[in-house]
């Protein structure tokens, strides 16, 4: 015979099931920081070296990407010319930071969230001679006494609860929004390249991403008082 208990113990199992998933496929409900903590954890992938690819000039820092804002911090963007950019910091639909940590051959996913700071760690730049081949099929350079500059680098990922993660990035990008004027992307590398000619200090990278509202209104005075010294007086003479 049919049982009526059963039917509803079924139904809440279900329920309760179904609310589980749909909070599993939303971390963005999950606002305690243990949660995003956890998340910074291996992933699935297998554990193979990314493609060991060069960002072209083009995409090195500045590239278009579109970065919907959802729980977007407050803090400030260093770049390694010195400029400082105050404001919200926005990436990519808050996908995790991908690093990849090669003494422990894993990739590591990082929420936007359970990170305070991430810092660039310079491994290598030069410049190097342009080439091309000889000829086709034959495995002999022509250098055309050209140079371009060369960057590599690694990132030192800070967390909330006092951990620190280094590995390579990507091309993963971090914009800031300041009032309606959204700037950026800058993108982060694990290797740049510029332009034949250009110096090696103008291959401009991301220093530095603080995750901090008092460093970020402190920066936005900063800025405002040049503004303001900058622009000629209006009192009489």
């Amino acid at each position: 015979m049919f049982n009526n208990s059963n039917l509803v113990n079924g139904i809440s199992t279900i329920c309760v099931q179904l609310a589980l998933m749909l909070a599993l496929a939303s971390p963005a409900l999950a606002d305690n920081l243990g949660h995003w903590l956890k998340q910074a954890q291996e992933s699935g992938a297998p554990s193979t070296k990314p493609i060991d690819e060069i960002a072209p000039a083009a995409e090195a820092p500045l590239a278009p990407v579109d970065a919907p804002e959802i729980d977007a911090p407050p803090g400030v963007v260093e770049l390694s010319d010195g400029t400082q950019l105050a404001g919200l910091l926005v990436t990519t639909d808050q996908t995790p930071w991908m690093v990849w940590v090669e003494q422990e051959q894993v990739l590591r996913r990082i929420p936007p969230l359970a990170v305070l700071s991430i810092t660039a760690q310079v491994v290598e730049e030069g410049v190097e001679q342009s080439w091309r081949w000889k000829a086709m099929g034959v495995p002999e350079r022509v250098y055309t006494g050209e140079e371009y500059p060369v960057r590599r680098l690694l990132w030192q990922f800070k967390l909330a609860d006092g951990s620190e993660i280094v590995g390579a990035v990507k091309g993963q990008p971090i914009s800031v929004r300041q009032g309606d004027k959204l700037v950026g992307p800058f993108v982060l590398h694990e290797r740049m390249k510029g332009s034949i000619g250009q110096a090696l200090e103008n291959l401009i990278y991301v220093r530095k991403v603080v995750v901090s509202r008092e460093m970020m209104l402190a920066v936005e005075r900063k800025t405002t008082e040049s503004v303001r010294a900058s622009m000629p007086s209006t009192e009489p003479s």
